[in-house]
């Protein structure tokens, strides 16, 4: 039962530090008015009202670049517990970056990596 009241006392503390922090914000930001801050572009970009069109390469590394990422997340518990995973873990990982690097492969022959 300890364990529990411990837990409540622990998430009422988080409720009153956050609503805390919300309250100070509140009160304590400054508050005039800046039209630059407001602005739809704050980095300063003149606003364009025609469609412009952007080559699909921007797209299709930046998907290669979450599928390298999300592989380089699926390596690190692995190699955080490579001694307790055993001879099948290592065949598992194995696998996994064979089926990544035919996809890498597939990627360059189909002409992703290319930029002209």
């Amino acid at each position: 039962m300890t364990n529990w009241f411990i837990a409540f006392i622990a998430l009422v503390l988080l409720f009153v530090i956050f609503a805390g922090m919300v309250i100070a914000a509140k009160y304590l930001a400054p508050r005039e008015y800046d039209k630059e801050k407001y602005d739809l572009y704050e980095c300063g970009a003149p606003m364009v009202s025609e469609f412009r069109y952007f080559n699909i390469r921007f797209y299709i590394i930046a998907i290669m670049f979450t599928l390298f990422d999300i592989e380089a997340i699926f390596m690190y518990p692995w190699a955080v517990y490579f001694e307790e995973l055993g001879i099948l873990g290592v065949i598992e990982m194995g696998l996994f970056i064979i089926m990544v690097f035919v996809g890498w492969i597939y990627a360059y022959k189909k002409g992703a990596l290319v930029w002209e």
